[in-house]
């Protein structure tokens, strides 16, 4: 089990993370791993009283994420809930990682994370969290412990029966929440079905699109769909919810709002084009209202 005090010292200076070797980094996987495989697929978190604030995609921005950590601090919000892609692009990638992390093992029961579409091996591979995780631990590092954290994290989270959160959009399969309640990742593994396998993957990639009417095919490759708010609406109503969070694209305010205020899209990771291209910005859930935050 990891100390505490090894995990403050990351907290402290996150950039030094490499340093400590991966034999650290193991064991932070680790302790993560264990809580993680007591989670279910889908999280219920219930703060009617207290805010909880929805953290859009990282890519291995530390700076944006030591930002977020410090409003966090300051404004004390009962839940916290990241919407996946922690790694890939950004120049610090095991950094956001290992913070998330170590935030995770310190306060298990107020910090979440979300499966975004870049924790896969096919994406790191792609996009650098893989090349970027070899130079930095060579032949010491464990790639595999990295994916099989991976594959236990909660694909969606609902707060206060009402807001769905999670990283791409709405799957065609409509029968998806219910297929998965109570479901954790783990046993996912020895229950396969083509349905449900291909809902949670549209779960981590599909993206909203106004004007559009149903589902049609996404540039974003095979299986991939755009959706429309007449379906954002019959899956609102079937689960008796208000509003979907997603992550997954970035804007320049840093967030965007869809079909009448029913969907957010919010994006972390500010500057993430360069040359000024977008600022960062996060979600306040207060009861079932949503409200965005920019990250200064």
């Amino acid at each position: 089990m990891v100390e505490k005090s090894f995990l403050q010292k990351i907290m402290k200076s996150p950039e030094r993370i490499s340093q400590f070797g991966f034999n650290k980094i193991s064991s932070i996987l680790k302790d993560a791993k264990a809580l993680f495989e007591e989670e279910s697929l889908i999280l219920n978190l219930y703060a009617p009283d207290s805010d909880v604030f929805v953290i859009g995609d990282l890519h291995g921005n530390l700076e944006s994420l030591q930002r977020i950590h410090a409003i966090i601090q300051e404004k004390n919000p009962k839940y916290v809930v990241f919407l996946g892609d922690i790694v890939d692009r950004g120049s610090y990638q095991i950094e956001c990682l290992g913070f998330v992390l170590s935030l995770k093992i310190l306060e298990p029961d107020k910090y979440f994370i979300l499966r975004g579409n870049h924790e896969t091996l096919q994406m790191n591979k792609y996009y650098g969290f893989y090349q970027d995780f070899n130079m930095r631990f060579g032949q010491e590092g464990d790639f595999t412990e990295i994916l099989s954290l991976y594959n236990l994290l909660p694909i969606c989270a609902i707060i206060n029966d009402s807001t769905l959160c999670l990283h791409g959009g709405i799957p065609e399969n409509m029968e998806i929440l219910d297929q998965i309640h109570d479901l954790k990742q783990k046993e996912l593994n020895y229950n396969p079905s083509g349905s449900v396998e291909e809902g949670i993957f549209q779960m981590l990639w599909n993206d909203p699109k106004e004007g559009l009417s149903g589902f049609m095919n996404s540039f974003r490759g095979e299986g991939i769909k755009f959706f429309g708010g007449d379906v954002l609406g019959k899956f609102l109503d079937k689960y008796e919810l208000k509003s979907v969070i997603r992550a997954h694209e970035v804007f320049p305010a840093g967030y965007k709002w869809f079909f009448e205020g029913r969907l957010l899209s919010i994006f972390s990771s500010s500057n993430y084009r360069g040359q000024g291209s977008n600022v960062a910005a996060y979600a306040r859930i207060e009861g079932d209202k949503i409200f965005t935050e920019i990250i200064e």
